[in-house]
């Protein structure tokens, strides 16, 4: 079983500290960041953002263990101060959980984790949107963008803008609108298995968990799930560590 170990920039030090560690232990680990589908395991140095550009470059995801070298850390595992017993338990177990991703075709197949945003190209301009859950028009309203979501994204850009926080666990996609110019206007929550198709009148900006924002013409964009989830060693207290962060926010 071979392991590797991707970091941010400002935290190489913690890294090879890392690397020592699991060596020490007993387990073929080394740093780098290409290749990692071909790994058994990951283990990611950095932040909520560093998980997402991992994420990114995978369609089959080994196991992921985080530690927290950012600010808020949601999908991380544990403090640079107290890895080791956590990630020696995690590996020893290899009990992992799944998270779903959502998908769109754009240039080849898109992944997202957290969110796939639909945002208005022209600063301070409103975006007309069509939004259809399975070929059925739920709504047609002017906003500055639309944020189809995942659960474990609810508490990510979708709850900065009044979307509900959906347990992580309960597969299903949210759709929530970024500023809609609409009383009323409340966020949806629909099964996994449901496509979600928005048509826009505007050139907007496509963006998946943050990273590579891509420029579209007016027309339409799919969003669907992914057959791809995201694997993460299991956190046996995830939803409590959900509200203690949310707490500190």
């Amino acid at each position: 079983m071979k392991g590797v170990i991707f970091h941010k920039p400002n935290s190489k030090d913690l890294a090879l500290e890392v690397e020592s560690f699991l060596r020490s232990n007993g387990f073929d680990v080394e740093i780098s960041e290409r290749n990692l589908e071909s790994y058994d395991f990951i283990v990611v140095v950095g932040g909520d953002g560093t998980v997402l550009r991992v994420l990114q470059s995978l369609h089959v995801c080994p196991p992921i263990f985080a530690i927290n070298t950012g600010r808020i850390g949601l999908l991380t595992h544990c403090e640079p101060e107290n890895y080791k017993e956590k990630l020696l338990k995690s590996l020893e177990s290899f009990d992992v959980e799944e998270f779903m991703r959502l998908k769109c075709e754009l240039d080849g197949e898109i992944l997202a984790l957290n969110e796939i945003a639909i945002i208005c190209s022209i600063p301070a301009k409103l975006v007309e949107m069509k939004v259809y859950v399975d070929d059925v028009l739920i709504d047609v309203l002017r906003c500055d963008g639309m944020l189809i979501s995942t659960p474990i994204g609810s508490t990510a850009y979708a709850l900065s803008i009044g979307g509900p926080i959906v347990d992580p666990h309960l597969n299903s996609i949210l759709i929530v609108p970024v500023a809609p110019f609409k009383l009323g206007w409340k966020p949806w929550v629909v099964s996994e298995s449901r496509t979600v198709r928005i048509e826009f009148d505007r050139s907007v900006f496509v963006v998946a968990d943050g990273q590579n924002p891509l420029k579209l013409n007016p027309g339409e964009l799919t969003v669907r799930r992914s057959e791809y989830p995201a694997r993460f060693f299991k956190l046996e207290n995830r939803i409590e560590k959900i509200v203690n962060r949310l707490k500190e926010i």
